[in-house]
């Protein structure tokens, strides 16, 4: 609606203005009001549409778009009401019919539409369907079988023409005749696909993989252009002329552009060549279906204009052989309908054409068109770059284009931050996330309240942003080798390896976007080992229980994935609490119970690697562990291991795997 009034506004003041002539704009920016109107239709916005092409009511071309616009409004409307009321396939036969409009090309807004009722009638059993759905439902899937297949996407084709063998069965003859020979020439470019593309042809010479490419023309029912591409690059690198200028000259631009492309590498500013050729190419295609009525014809002379304007954007290397072959094209296209000035003309009415093209320019940036309202501005520069009062013009429309290029810069950044936005939101990183969003604040965009809701939205819900880190409570347990290490005066006692085994509770601070986490657990433990006698036999037994408190630190990469495997560097202290100690010498029949003669406490540090996979909801860990005892595990006092009051020394040392999991 604010298009509607805007533009209706200026088409009102240029009607009561002298200066102007009956047209409400002058000829040389009708290909870009025409261009305007094209997107708004395109978008689905009909009725803007119609404002843009009633601005020329004497115009062929526009009087014709103007009837078809209206056409297209009541198949949306239609379309709609039959969505609606769920009846899908009807919806999408009346979406379709907008393809049989003459010159309209592929519009965007029914393509989604078309798509849309795709995707409900999948959600429906084939068996609920009615006869005539399935016929229509199966048309389009050939369609788009056929599409994919020029695209050499045979995987997506096959899968489409089957569909369409699925619904249409034999219930209709032209049906069953597309899905037939789509499935056939989608195999046939399959298999010679294989034969001719890729690591095959490495070792061929070029006038082989030529010969290769041909023979797909075999096929019959298939256009593969992307193939005809590569077909005449290697023909132009036989003959020697496959420098950029030399394919320039003969206007073949989707060469050029394969051309750039296989030559990235070496090609400065490869990027922005080719984003300007495919731009160029675009005005050219759309030139091309305009020709084919005389309805168009100061549509296609505006178009060249504008198509002559954006060739000064090309590099040097191609820009002359480009104008030339433009030039030619359209003296061509002159001889078939006469004009008396060429597209390259600009004389100091062009003033006009300025300043009207400055209004055009307001209205597409007032709604956020940057990229048009660029364009516009390249476009209306052009007429007057030849005018003496060009200096003030563009010195009293400085403004203007400094907003432009604010908002493009602006916007560029924006486009930015939403990237870093998506994989700080992947990675839960709520506070890289705020940073990005106050980074946001400041920018000076052209739909501002729109990036004022839009900060203010996600500020919010990064108040109650989830981070990857918990504190959980695991179950743990694990299974240990024990090496004591007794001395009695000044005798090491013949000790053999024995064993622990523990089990309880373990509270961990996980946390994935740091390098460190933090552990701190207790466990019930039990452990036995022995002396060794004379001639292999065990000479005393040792068995002690009790509770044993450990803190760790946990060492890991950053930034991990709660969904993968991650290892671990592990370590920390611990101290054991015995609660219960048996002793037994099988050699004098001692036997001691009781922990008086033990240290009320024990420390050890523990250190180890692990790998574990942690998510909220779920976690697992094991690891391999080894603990030195630190200290003596018995007191000053102690009588049952020497009978001569000898000074005890023994500790711990144990090895072995710890493994944990929680899932809560």
């Amino acid at each position: 609606m604010r298009l509607t009034i805007t533009f209706l506004a200026f088409l009102t003041f240029a009607t009561f203005t002298p200066a102007l002539s009956q047209e409400k704009f002058a000829k040389k920016e009708l290909y870009a009001v025409w261009m305007a109107a094209e997107e708004k239709l395109d978008q689905g916005q009909f009725n803007e549409a119609l404002t843009l092409y009633k601005a020329y009511p004497k115009d062929s071309s526009f009087m014709l778009r103007s009837r078809q616009a209206r056409l297209l409004t009541e198949v949306a409307a239609e379309g709609e009401r039959l969505f609606k009321r769920n009846q899908f396939a009807e919806a999408l036969d009346k979406f379709k019919e907008y393809r049989k409009f003459k010159d309209i090309g592929t519009l965007l807004f029914f393509e989604e539409k078309i798509e849309t009722c795709l995707q409900q009638i999948n959600k429906e059993k084939l068996t609920e369907l009615t006869s005539q759905q399935r016929i229509i439902t199966g048309f389009e899937f050939a369609h788009r079988g056929r599409q994919k297949l020029s695209r050499l996407d045979t995987a997506g084709a096959k899968q489409d023409f089957n569909n369409a063998k699925a619904l249409g069965g034999n219930r209709n003859n032209i049906l069953k005749e597309q899905y037939v020979d789509g499935l056939k020439a989608t195999e046939d470019v399959t298999n010679w696909g294989k034969k001719n593309l890729g690591t095959a042809t490495y070792s061929r010479s070029n006038e082989e993989k030529i010969k290769g490419l041909e023979s797909y023309r075999e096929i019959q029912n298939v256009d593969l252009p992307g193939i005809e591409d590569e077909i005449k690059l290697l023909k132009a690198n036989l003959r020697g002329d496959a420098s950029l200028s030399g394919i320039a000259e003969i206007c073949d631009i989707d060469l050029l552009i394969k051309q750039v492309e296989a030559n990235r590498s070496t090609i400065n500013g490869s990027d922005f060549f080719i984003s300007r050729l495919r731009e160029f190419q675009s005005i050219r295609q759309k030139i091309a279906v305009l020709k084919q009525s005389s309805a168009h014809v100061e549509t296609v002379r505006s178009a060249y204009t504008t198509l002559f304007s954006w060739a000064d954007d090309l590099p040097a290397e191609v820009r002359q052989g480009v104008k030339t072959c433009i030039e030619k094209e359209y003296a061509e296209y002159s001889v078939k309908y006469p004009v008396t000035s060429p597209p390259r003309s600009q004389k100091c009415e062009g003033e006009d054409s300025f300043r009207q093209t400055i209004v055009l320019i307001r209205k597409e940036l007032s709604n956020c068109n940057l990229n048009r309202s660029k364009a516009l501005w390249a476009q209306a520069v052009s007429y007057i770059q030849y005018c003496e009062s060009s200096a003030s013009l563009l010195k009293s429309n400085a403004g203007l284009k400094d907003s432009i290029s604010r908002f493009m810069k602006n916007d560029s950044l924006l486009a930015r931050y939403r990237l870093s936005m998506q994989e700080f939101a992947d990675a839960n990183d709520c506070q890289r996330l705020r940073e990005v969003y106050v980074k946001m604040q400041s920018l000076k965009t052209c739909d501002a309240p729109a990036l004022e809701a839009e900060v203010r939205d996600g500020l919010s819900m990064i108040n109650s942003c989830k981070s990857n880190s918990w504190l959980k409570a695991q179950f743990i347990g694990g299974f240990y080798g024990v090496k004591p290490h007794y001395k009695i005066g000044d005798a090491e006692k013949d000790m053999s390896t024995g064993w622990m085994a523990t089990a309880g509770i373990e509270l961990a601070y996980i946390d994935h976007k740091n390098i460190a986490e933090f552990v701190a657990g207790i466990q019930y433990f039990r452990t036995n080992y022995y002396s060794n006698g004379a001639f292999g036999s065990t000479d005393e037994n040792f068995t002690i229980q009790g509770l044993n408190g450990s803190l760790g630190i946990k060492l890991h990469l950053p930034d991990t994935q709660p969904a993968h495997i991650r290892p671990y560097l592990k370590f920390g202290p611990e101290i054991h609490v015995p609660l219960r100690y048996e002793y037994q010498n099988y050699t004098n029949g001692v036997d001691f119970d009781g922990v008086d003669q033990l240290q009320k406490t024990a420390l050890s540090i523990y250190g180890g690697l692990g790998i574990e996979i942690q998510r909220e909801r779920f976690g697992a860990f094991v690891e391999i562990l080894a603990a030195p005892g630190l200290g003596n595990i018995y007191n000053s006092d102690v009588s049952h291991l020497s009978a001569s009051k000898e000074k005890i020394e023994a500790s711990l040392t144990r090895f072995g795997i710890k493994l944990g999991f929680q899932f809560w």
